[in-house]
C-alpha cells in the first residue's frame, strides 16, 4: 500500500512507526534466528491444530507481517465500500435482464436457482476482493462472494503471531489484527436475519450449511461455537439432510427446526447436486428461512462481472463518479468471445489483441479457483501463451489486464542462518456487510499467489485509520476494536 499521505508526499507519523517497526523486527529474527524458525514452526502447529488444511496439506504460516498504514486503510474502507455497492448493482441488472444474465455468464442451472431466489436487502453480507498494493491504491482482481473462507482462520493467524516473542518486542503485539473476528461475523449474521421480513423469532437456531467434509469445516466449526456461546443452536448441517416441512414452511434437521442458514455450499455444487439437495433449495424458495449469502451473490462471483465493470458499453448504467472510480481501481478484463472491443480507448480485434501482446496480459478459466490454469503472460514463452489462449477460450475464460504482482520480504530461516527471500503478495480484502472489514495476506514464489499452488499465509496487521462514520444502516454491526493488545 501507498506509504505516503494521499496527495502529499510527506510521510505521517504512524508511516514512520510502521517502517520503525519493520526494522525492528528483522533485527530480532537477526539477533536470534533459532527463536524465530521455532516461533515460525509454532505458528503452523498452531494452525493444524486447530485444523487449518488444505486437501490434507500442511498450511504454511510465515513471520512476514503485512502492515497497512492508516492512509491504506482509509482508501481501502473507501473502496470496498464502493465495490460492494457496484457488485449489488451489477446483481440486480443481472436479475432484471436476459441481457446482463447472459453477460456475466451464468449458466442456464444455475440462472434457475438465482431467479427463483428469495429477495433481501443485500445480496453480498460476506465476501472477499483480492487485490494488489500499488503506490497508486489497491487494483482489485477478483471477487470471491459465493462462499468466500478464511476469515476466522486469518483472525487466528494474526492474533498468534502477535504472541510471538519478535512481535513483542518490535511493538507490533499493540497493533490491530486485520481480519474479521468471530464476533464481527456472528454479529452479522445475527443483523442480517433480524432486519429479514422473514424472522419469525428473537433467537434464531443457525444452520451452517456446507457438504461434509470440505477443507473449509475446522472454520464453519469456529463460526458455529462462538454463536452457541451467545446461547443459541449451531450446528454444521450437510444440505442433502434437510426436511422441508410445507405446514409450517420450516426447515428441519433432526427434528430441530432453523430459521437462520449461513450458506458456505457452493452455489455450482448445489446446482450440481439439486435432486438430492432439493428440500434445501424448496425452503430457500418457499421457507421462512433467513439465508446470508443468498444464492443470488453467486451472479457476482463469475468473472464476466469484470467486463461489465471494465467496459465501456456499460458506462451508461453508473454515475460518472463510479465510472472514474472503476477505471482506477479494476483492471481491464474482456471475456473470450471472438469480437472486436475496446482496449483503454481504442479498438482491437480481442483474439489478435491477446496473441499479439502477452506481456500486457492474463488469461483466467471461466470456472476455476485456486489460481488454477491461470497464465500470467509476461512470465511465459509465446508457444506457452497460444496454447494457454486455446484452452483459456475452451473453457470460456476471460483475458485482464496484467497488474505487476507486489513483492513482499519474507525470512527464510534455516538453523542459524537468516536471510531475506523476496516472494510475490496479494491481499484478499474482506466485506461485511458492504463495509470494509480487513486482509488476508498471501506470498508466494510462483507470482501467481494461491496456497493452492505452495503459496504461504502471513500475518496481516493494522495501524489504526479504520472508518468511523459507523453503519449504513442500523442494522450492519460496528466494528469491534480494542486499542491495542495486551501489553
Amino acid at each position: 500500500m501507498s506509504s505516503t499521505s494521499e496527495g502529499s508526499l510527506r510521510p505521517t507519523r504512524k508511516i514512520d512507526l510502521a517502517g520503525q517497526m519493520k526494522d525492528d523486527f528483522r533485527a530480532q529474527l537477526r539477533r536470534n534466528p533459532t527463536r524465530a524458525r521455532d516461533d515460525d514452526q509454532r505458528l503452523s502447529a498452531t494452525l493444524e491444530q486447530r485444523g487449518f488444511r488444505l486437501e490434507q496439506q500442511r498450511l504454511q504460516a510465515m513471520q512476514a507481517p503485512w502492515l497497512i498504514d492508516p492512509n491504506a486503510v482509509r482508501e481501502l474502507t473507501r473502496s470496498v465500500r464502493a465495490i460492494s455497492s457496484l457488485l449489488e448493482q451489477v446483481i440486480q441488472l443481472a436479475l432484471n435482464s436476459v441481457t446482463f444474465m447472459e453477460q456475466v455468464g451464468i449458466s442456464p442451472n444455475i440462472e434457475e436457482l438465482v431467479l427463483n431466489d428469495s429477495p433481501g436487502r443485500l445480496s453480498i453480507e460476506f465476501a472477499r476482493y483480492d487485490f494488489i498494493p500499488s503506490p497508486g491504491g489497491p487494483r482489485f482482481l477478483e471477487f470471491n462472494v459465493d462462499s468466500p473462507a478464511g476469515a476466522a482462520f486469518s483472525s487466528v493467524l494474526d492474533t498468534e503471531f502477535q504472541k510471538t516473542e519478535s512481535a513483542r518486542e518490535s511493538g507490533m503485539h499493540s497493533l490491530f489484527p486485520s481480519a474479521p473476528t468471530l464476533d464481527l461475523y456472528c454479529d452479522a449474521l445475527l443483523a442480517a436475519y433480524a432486519e429479514d421480513a422473514r424472522a419469525t423469532v428473537d433467537k434464531p437456531n443457525v444452520a451452517i450449511v456446507d457438504f461434509s467434509g470440505v477443507s473449509t469445516t475446522p472454520e464453519q466449526e469456529m463460526i458455529a461455537a462462538s454463536l452457541r456461546q451467545r446461547g443459541l443452536v449451531a450446528e454444521l448441517v450437510d444440505p442433502r439432510e434437510f426436511e422441508f416441512r410445507k405446514d409450517d414452511r420450516g426447515l428441519y434437521h433432526n427434528n430441530v427446526r432453523y430459521h437462520l442458514v449461513c450458506r458456505r455450499v457452493l452455489v455450482p455444487e448445489l446446482a450440481r447436486r439439486r435432486v438430492l439437495v432439493s428440500q434445501f433449495l424448496w425452503a430457500l424458495r418457499h421457507g421462512d428461512v433467513v439465508v446470508v449469502n443468498p444464492v443470488r451473490s453467486r451472479i457476482a462471483s463469475n468473472k464476466g462481472v469484470m467486463e461489465i465493470l471494465t467496459s465501456a458499453a456499460f458506462e451508461r448504467f453508473f454515475t460518472p463518479a463510479e465510472n472514474q472510480l472503476k477505471a482506477r481501481l479494476l483492471p481491464w478484463t474482456r471475456k473470450l468471445v471472438a469480437r472486436k472491443t475496446d482496449y483503454l480507448g481504442r479498438d482491437i480485434d480481442l483474439f489478435q489483441f491477446i496473441a499479439q501482446h502477452p506481456e500486457k496480459l492474463v488469461l483466467k478459466p471461466g470456472g476455476a479457483f485456486g489460481g488454477q490454469d491461470v497464465v500470467l503472460g509476461p512470465f511465459v514463452d509465446r508457444d506457452t501463451w497460444l496454447k494457454a489462449l486455446d484452452e483459456s477460450i475452451r473453457q470460456e475464460g476471460v483475458v485482464q489486464e496484467y497488474v505487476s504482482v507486489a513483492r513482499h520480504k519474507v525470512p527464510l530461516l534455516e538453523g542459524a542462518e537468516y536471510a531475506d527471500v523476496d516472494k510475490y503478495l496479494i491481499l484478499g480484502a474482506f466485506a461485511v456487510r458492504g463495509e470494509y472489514a480487513g486482509c488476508i495476506g498471501r506470498v508466494s514464489d510462483d507470482p501467481v499467489v494461491n496456497v493452492r499452488r505452495g503459496g504461504g499465509v502471513i500475518p496481516v496487521l493494522e495501524l489504526g485509520g479504520r472508518s468511523k462514520t459507523g453503519p449504513i444502516e442500523a442494522a450492519r454491526p460496528r466494528r469491534r476494536r480494542t486499542t491495542g493488545q495486551n501489553p
